[in-house]
């Protein structure tokens, strides 16, 4: 599949838009994919979205997660962490507390760009987490099109999400400038023809 030539399809246009522009918008439809199949499925199916931290954390220092788009599962020792407040930091190391993190129960919180996990990972309790990365297109105009750890399954979906923003775009200049209406109908007909095949690769919902 090459993406340049499917969003020319979808849109009916090859002009009025860059392949930069085109390629941010098939980035940001990555996520809003996501949150769609989420939303639709729970949040197990984040994981198919994710990729494994590597290589795994075994130190007790909160985790830098500044350039992490979203942390979707965490394990302690191949154990599964539950996300708890960051009010009760004190509470997770008392052992006298219902709230104590123990290794057959570790938890994870999150305060500023850092997350924590308690009891604090070690060499013998190694810490992984699954996390949305920074999504990228690769060979956007070539038969080896694709979105670097993006399951391919969704790459149409996301294809037509960027066709859907690029013709809006493309309507909102057409009427800032004035020009021609007809041309800015149609494109506002295949907006709506796109938007409804969009939301019924999720079951007709929004």
């Amino acid at each position: 599949m090459v993406f340049k030539t499917r969003i020319g399809y979808y849109t009916g246009t090859t002009d009025g838009y860059t392949d930069a522009e085109a390629k941010q918008y098939i980035i940001d439809g990555c996520y809003d994919v996501y949150k769609k199949m989420k939303s639709i499925k729970g949040a197990d199916v984040s994981q198919k979205f994710g990729i494994w931290s590597d290589p795994a954390i075994t130190n007790g220092n909160a985790i830098d997660i500044d350039e992490v788009h979203e942390i979707v599962y965490v394990q302690r020792n191949g154990i599964p962490a539950t996300e708890v407040s960051p009010n009760l930091v004190h509470k997770y190391t008392d052992t006298d507390s219902i709230h104590y993190a123990s290794a057959n129960d570790p938890v994870f919180y999150f305060q500023e760009q850092y997350m924590t996990v308690k009891p604090a990972p070690d060499g013998s309790n190694p810490l992984y987490y699954i996390y949305l990365p920074q999504y990228a297109v690769t060979s956007y105009d070539s038969a080896t099109s694709s979105i670097d750890k993006f399951p391919a399954e969704y790459y149409d979906h996301v294809l037509i999400y960027s066709s859907i923003k690029i013709l809006e775009a493309l309507m909102h200049n057409y009427i800032e400038d004035d020009e021609d209406s007809e041309l800015a109908q149609l494109m506002a007909g295949r907006v709506d023809r796109l938007k409804a095949q969009y939301n019924e690769m999720f079951g007709g919902g929004e």
